[in-house]
């Protein structure tokens, strides 16, 4: 008998906005391939560049910077069309008067600090400054700064706590400019692995589809998972998950571009790339 082939490094964004896709694969549901690499997003962008990882969501606005190293995942991602609840930009005053203030900004997260900047050079007219920095080491309520972004876990967290008295959720400021979804993240299988591994990655990728397709169908499983980390009640996580979408259509595929026509526009990125879907390549 031949050796088993090695298995692929996964990567998983330390957030519950993947529960419903990596629950099923973690608690055996579905069988897979897979050895799971937790990071936050910045992190996984990193490791997935260096060939750390075969398979991985990225921030989107990663696989703009470097598209030429992956495929994209068909039909997954992380977007939302209206609000995200999980990235969120708290201010002490409404975002069209945060001109030459100081905003911090998540280190785990490159999209979101990217749509913060479409958003006010495009949309709202502001000139802010960005600083890196988190909100949590001011949630005692000591010294706030005049605006923050957070994301993830933290944002749900924050987000009803009263800190600060302004809050914009991103998705939803996207949705009413745009008309289309926001992708947050989307999955990327390197073209390097796929060159070596094209039929171990076709499997990985079917796994991945399946495991959506489970938690989408088992999703009061999906809440009482998340309920267990005490973050928030059944109720209120189901009701973020519905913000969330995971699919990659052709209305998501036009929110990526138009981000990414912005991002060039707002000097944030030098060209747009060609989405290059996996299993579309030859």
């Amino acid at each position: 008998m031949g050796e088993l082939s090695p298995k692929l490094k996964l990567g998983r964004i330390n957030f519950l906005n993947v529960l419903p896709i990596y629950y099923p694969l973690e608690a055996g549901m579905i069988p897979n391939p897979f050895v799971i690499v937790p990071g936050v997003p910045s992190a996984l962008n990193e490791l997935c560049a260096g060939g750390a990882l075969d398979i991985s969501p990225v921030s989107s606005i990663e696989y703009a910077r470097r598209a030429g190293l992956y495929y994209i995942v068909p039909d997954l991602s992380i977007s939302s069309a209206g609000e995200v609840k999980s990235v969120l930009l708290l201010s002490r005053m409404p975002i069209e008067r945060l001109s030459g203030k100081t905003v911090l900004a998540t280190s785990k997260s490159h999209t979101s600090v990217g749509l913060l900047k479409v958003l006010c050079r495009l949309r709202y007219g502001v000139d802010l400054r960005i600083e890196t920095g988190e909100c949590s080491n001011y949630a005692a309520g000591s010294g706030l700064p005049d605006a923050c972004l957070t994301i993830g876990d933290e944002a749900l967290r924050l987000g009803g706590s009263g800190l600060f008295p302004h809050v914009l959720d991103l998705g939803a400021a996207w949705f009413e400019w745009t008309g289309l979804p926001f992708v947050f993240a989307v999955w990327v299988v390197r073209k390097e692995t796929v060159s070596t591994k094209n039929g171990q990655m076709r499997s990985a990728v079917d796994a991945l589809i399946s495991s959506k397709k489970w938690g989408r169908a088992n999703m009061g499983r999906i809440c009482e998972q998340a309920a267990r980390t005490g973050l928030l009640e059944i109720p209120e996580f189901e009701q973020y998950y519905s913000c969330l979408q995971y699919d990659l259509n052709e209305r998501e595929r036009k929110g990526l571009e138009l981000f990414y026509s912005y991002l060039q526009q707002a000097g944030e990125l030098e060209q747009t790339p060609r989405l290059d879907i996996y299993g579309t390549e030859d």
